[in-house]
């Protein structure tokens, strides 16, 4: 991802989570050096976007794909990307939230082999709780 790459960003962000990341935290991450901002492409269109930090414990911060791409596998191979990344890292695992009411997302964290593991109570600004989810990461992420 470079900054090029936001404006297409900020619209998939926007129609996809009900209180988006601001433009300036895309800019931070962006030059971040225990950081990973990757865009999945399509005939130069950005159509799915990952944001990542940490090297021996990754946190996967936001994951999004395009409304009209969504179930195209594009999010699984942002992901495949990441795992793969994080074992060249050296990284011993990696983890996220996930809003508890996105049983969608659940599902497919729990089809990459990650684990619901503690809960955040009122993680997000309306309150809701949120499942954090780990995976470890292993010779199978090699690519």
């Amino acid at each position: 991802m470079s900054e090029d790459d936001l404006d297409e960003v900020m619209g998939i962000e926007k129609v996809s989570f009900p209180n988006p990341w601001r433009r300036s935290f895309f800019l931070a991450d962006v030059p971040r050096p225990d950081g990973l901002c990757l865009t999945a492409e399509d005939e130069g269109e950005v159509v799915g976007y990952l944001v990542a930090w940490g090297r021996e414990e990754v946190h996967l911060a936001n994951l999004a794909v395009a409304e009209e791409r969504r179930r195209e596998g594009i999010a699984g191979l942002l992901m495949q990307e990441l795992m793969r990344l994080a074992l060249a890292w050296g990284a011993q695992s990696l983890y996220l939230e996930v809003r508890e009411s996105n049983d969608g997302a659940r599902e497919f964290y729990s089809g990459l082999g990650f684990v619901a593991t503690f809960l955040r109570k009122g993680y997000y600004e309306n309150g809701e709780d949120a499942i954090v989810m780990e995976r470890q990461v292993g010779p199978e992420d090699a690519g």
